[in-house]
């Protein structure tokens, strides 16, 4: 649930100095411009300093065309953030004793099993939480996304991925691996991940609308809805997903400001008004870099740029710049804290079309460092106008070969095809008379078959979500279908390409 990092909008200061007063009145301006000139249905936004709430407002709607307002209370899906709560977790735990940062995760969960005996032996927690595993970026994604599989039939099934560069040689994006780490959690505790992050932190920090529980969520009335792209490029509201099976690494949901009592939490170095929730040396080791990871460019990232413990890290002008953003189905959101000066910021936003939280980090760092090279809200609106016109103008599709025919009868494709890390996925032969495919464990991937030439069918997906993508049946030399491989743009965090999909043999 990985982001790259925009920018723009405005938050000015008088002066370099840390002492002078933040011109508010120009933020709201500037906030309203950008949700007109992006089509940003709904955004939040909370601004902490001197351990004090210095700015906390929602801007639009709770859902596109309707009346129900944001405010600083609404509950939207923080993403990629939630992945620094299922580290802090686990540094209660260090903190406590009952575990350590470098334990190996056999240890823990004997059913552990990744690529090779010698991998997952010597897999540690640090590991985990540091995106060095060896695997490709979001490997394992079709694993949660929007599947019924739990956690631990997850866990267990990520020995099938493959490594695409040695263990601890580089690192690659993941998600799946802080799943793992919440059921450390659940191990060590006795108790569930989700139960553990609620009373061990949500409570304690007054953050009593955010969950990791997709029914707790749904029942709060103040829940902004998400918003994607339909085919006409119009946003539009779609479907919560649930993201239960994944919660420890993208699907908390939280409001600006409670996300603002989280903030002053790490900024405070774990104590929070009277209660120390956990010790200023887990924190130094969460906020410490573990490998250099530079994700980006200038201005936001650099060669320095490492992860830590579910976290960015980039010196910047003699400060470190701690930072993490979020995306899933029709949600954004972004968190920046800088230590030295005390002070943080939450966006968060009920869309993933458009670069709206890195837009507003921009100019706010902007600000904070009198930095223009932050300043691209042109260049970047320009871009964004000149790529939505060409996708309308021009819709990505491979070329279509005229007057071919399928090797095969119709209903002779049709049949029970699998992956071994997947699972099952069948191709039915409909009484229409046509093709249809679906995934065992994921609703979200079921749509229609069109012949699009040759051994190729082109895939209408039914979820608005899912771009239309291509599917092409593979034979040996008896003519025997042995298998499809999908040609698909990869969605958020999936990538099809992992899936070998066999034929099952009758």
């Amino acid at each position: 649930m990985k982001i790259l990092f925009f920018a723009i909008i405005g938050l000015l200061f008088s002066s370099n100095s840390f002492s002078q007063q933040i011109h508010l009145d120009s933020l709201d301006l500037q906030i309203h411009q950008l949700i007109k000139d992006f089509e940003i249905p709904g955004l939040s936004i909370g601004i902490v300093r001197n351990d004090s709430v210095i700015f906390s407002k929602g801007y639009g709607n709770l859902e596109i065309h309707k009346e129900r307002k944001v405010d600083e209370n609404t509950i939207f899906g923080i993403g990629s953030i939630s992945k620094s709560f299922t580290a802090l977790t686990l540094g209660i735990l260090v903190d406590e004793g009952k575990i350590n940062w470098d334990d190996k995760v056999k240890d823990h969960l004997p059913y552990f099993e990744l690529y090779s005996p010698y991998v997952t032996d010597n897999f540690t927690i640090r590991d985990l939480l540091t995106h060095r595993s060896g695997l490709k970026d979001v490997s394992g994604g079709t694993l949660w996304y929007h599947s019924d599989y739990p956690r631990e039939e997850i866990i267990k099934r990520l020995k099938y991925l493959e490594p695409v560069s040695g263990f601890r040689e580089k690192p690659a994006y993941q998600n799946v691996m802080y799943v793992v780490a919440s059921e450390i959690v659940k191990t060590v505790s006795g108790m569930s991940w989700d139960n553990f992050v609620k009373t061990r932190v949500f409570d304690k920090l007054k953050m009593n609308n955010t969950t990791s529980l997709s029914a707790e969520r749904e029942s709060n009335s103040n829940l902004a809805q998400p918003h994607i792209w339909n085919e006409d490029y119009e946003k539009v509201a779609i479907k919560q997903e649930k993201g239960d099976n994944l919660a420890p690494g993208g699907f908390i949901y939280s409001s600006s400001n409670e996300m603002s009592n989280y903030m002053r939490l790490l900024l405070n170095n774990g104590t929070f008004g009277n209660d120390t929730i956990v010790s200023q040396q887990i924190i130094n080791e969460i906020f410490k870099p573990q490998i250099i990871y530079p994700i980006g460019g200038a201005p936001f990232y650099n060669e320095f740029t490492s992860y830590g413990f579910g976290w960015w890290l980039t010196p910047k002008k003699g400060h470190k710049i701690i930072e993490h953003s979020g995306g899933i189905d029709g949600m954004s959101a972004n968190l920046v804290m800088i230590k030295n000066m005390n002070l943080g910021f939450v966006i968060l936003t009920n869309e993933t079309e458009e670069p709206a939280t890195f837009l507003l980090t921009a100019k706010i760092l902007e600000g904070l460092f009198d930095d223009e090279s932050y300043d691209i809200y042109s260049r970047v609106m320009d871009y964004r106008n000149q790529n939505l016109k060409k996708k309308k103008e021009s819709p990505v599709q491979i070329s279509k070969t005229p007057k071919t025919k399928p090797s095969l009868e119709i209903q002779k494709y049709a049949g029970k095809y699998s992956d071994k890390m997947y699972g099952d996925i069948l191709i039915n032969y409909t009484e229409s008379g046509g093709l249809e495919i679906s995934f065992s464990h994921s609703p979200v991937f079921k749509g229609k078959l069109e012949h699009w030439h040759f051994d190729t069918f082109k895939i209408d997906w039914n979820d608005i979500r899912v771009p239309d993508g291509f599917l092409t049946f593979n034979f040996n030399s008896k003519r025997e279908i042995l298998g499809f491989s999908i040609d698909q743009a990869n969605l958020l965090d999936v990538d099809f390409g992992e899936l070998n999909i066999l034929k099952n043999k009758n």
